[in-house]
């Protein structure tokens, strides 16, 4: 009857122990969370606000406009919450449908990528908003039936792509040549 006792003692300690390497090794690591924002630049400064609160993007940048704010953009904030540092490689925004743009010029940052982002720190990247009109034109040209909710990204060193939880879609206007 003791060797039971023991038995079942050792195997409760040893689950335990167990569960607590898992923990520490999901804890442990770096833990980013990726946020999307409307801004707009004005001189050396930057105003945003996350996309869940934009209801109509063109009186906010007309708002924004009127106080200095001319030229609008998407910009990407990162945040570890980990305890590891971690290497961004690059960023952008994509549809569902798998298609994406990655900023190559224009980046409005003062962290270059490849960025080595530390533990319990946060970075942020623009890229001028036309570019993510001209993304869901091209997106809604290719599939011209179906709503694009844009999320961003960033790509970590090792090939995992992170996504923003929340999206943006844009009420796009028909050209001339639409004839749908």
């Amino acid at each position: 009857m003791t060797s039971l006792i023991i038995s079942i003692i050792a195997l409760c300690v040893s689950i335990a122990n167990v569960t607590w390497q898992a923990a520490r090794f999901l804890l442990e690591g770096p833990r980013i969370r990726v946020l999307m924002k409307v801004g707009a630049l004005g001189g050396a400064s930057l105003v945003s606000a996350p996309v869940e609160n934009m209801k109509n993007l063109d009186e906010t940048f007309a708002s924004w406009s009127s106080q200095g704010f001319t030229q609008p953009v998407l910009v990407v904030e990162v945040v570890n919450k980990g305890r590891l540092g971690v290497q961004l490689v690059d960023f952008g925004v994509d549809v569902p449908k798998g298609a994406s743009v990655k900023v190559i010029e224009g980046v409005i940052t003062d962290t270059p990528m490849p960025y080595v982002l530390e533990p319990h720190q946060e970075a942020a990247w623009a890229m001028p908003f036309e570019y993510v009109v001209n993304f869901a034109n091209a997106c809604q040209g290719t599939w011209p039936r179906e709503t694009h909710p844009i999320s961003a990204y960033v790509h970590r060193a090792g090939g995992k792509k992170v996504r923003s939880a929340r999206s943006l879609t844009l009420k796009l206007t028909r050209t001339q040549g639409d004839s749908s």
